[in-house]
């Protein structure tokens, strides 16, 4: 049973979820793992299912809403919502003003989040190994691939959906990077700018249906493989940090709905050649510093939890 101080609790995750969305390398999968609420969050989802729908369809309103874990949700989603209408666009700015510090203190997290994860294997052997392996390779893979040019159509909107929203619920990669993978992102942030209903409706539901289906399945790999599972998503955050390292050199840009210019397609370099390149202090002190933060707050925040379960 939550009490009202677990609930502000809940909303205050939901807020970083919204507003941390700005960043590529950021999934929201990774940073439901960092929050604590990854496992709950995948067996709420994973509980909208028929027998769920058959409940709301017998008028048992009470019954519906208990086996989905409504309250968990309703908060966590007004949380997002919050954070996606106010916070979002103060951490925009700030990710471009200051992206080496920025990058560095999520670059700390990401790390924190998969150490956490290791520390829930049970027995280690040679599958965890693999997985964890396996991981890795798919999510470097991923951010060290070319961009795809896809057609823009209503198809691609929905599939945009489907794996943009996906990520929620796999550490890794982060739905703006998705977009940006399969040529979709000045296309669907255009098309919600310009309220073009048509494709908005098709990506929802690609998302929704993305989200549900790939919740089902991750919620069954954990209750029949927990090891192998948390090893394979702790892998692909790792495989993730090559995105996240502050110091890139960019490639090719995309163009936002409002104008601006971001990285799409950019390597990861050592401090001493970014400041070859671009002639801008690598600011590799500031960087460090911020990354000690992440590992701070992520300390803290662990203690904080702990001792509010002892209390309760």
């Amino acid at each position: 049973m939550r009490r009202p101080l677990d609930y502000i609790f809940l909303y205050l995750k939901g807020l970083c979820f919204g507003a941390t969305g700005v960043f590529q390398g950021i999934s929201g999968g990774s940073l439901a793992l960092l929050l604590g609420i990854y496992q709950e969050l995948i067996f709420s989802v994973r509980a909208l299912d028929k027998k769920a729908f058959q409940l709301l369809k017998e008028k048992r309103v009470h019954d519906f809403w208990k086996k989905i874990n409504g309250n968990f949700l309703i908060i966590l989603l007004a949380g997002i919502i919050t954070g996606l209408l106010t916070l979002r666009p103060l951490l925009g700015y700030l990710y471009n003003q200051y992206f080496i510090l920025i990058s560095s203190f999520f670059f700390s997290l990401v790390i924190i989040a998969a150490l956490l994860l290791f520390r829930k294997i049970i027995r280690w052997n040679v599958t965890v190994a693999v997985c964890i392996l396996a991981g890795i390779c798919i999510s470097y893979f991923i951010t060290r691939s070319p961009l795809f040019t896809t057609p823009d159509n209503l198809l691609f909107s929905f599939i945009a959906g489907i794996l943009a929203c996906a990520t929620f619920v796999i550490p890794g990669v982060s739905g703006s990077f998705i977009l940006l993978f399969i040529g979709k992102y000045q296309y669907i942030l255009t098309s919600f700018g310009s309220l073009e209903i048509d494709v908005i409706a098709f990506f929802i539901i690609g998302g929704i249906l993305g989200i549900s289906v790939m919740a089902r399945f991750i919620g069954n790999m954990l209750a029949d493989s927990f090891n192998a599972t948390v090893a394979l998503l702790a892998g692909l955050m790792m495989g993730s940090l090559n995105k996240i390292w502050p110091w890139r050199e960019v490639y090719e840009y995309a163009t936002t709905i409002q104008g601006k210019q971001i990285p799409a397609f950019d390597k990861s370099i050592l401090p001493w050649r970014y400041m070859e390149l671009t002639g801008k202090d690598p600011q590799v002190f500031y960087a460090i510093l911020m990354m000690a933060l992440g590992v701070f707050i992520v300390v803290l925040i662990e203690k904080i939890a702990a001792r509010l379960k002892t209390k309760s």
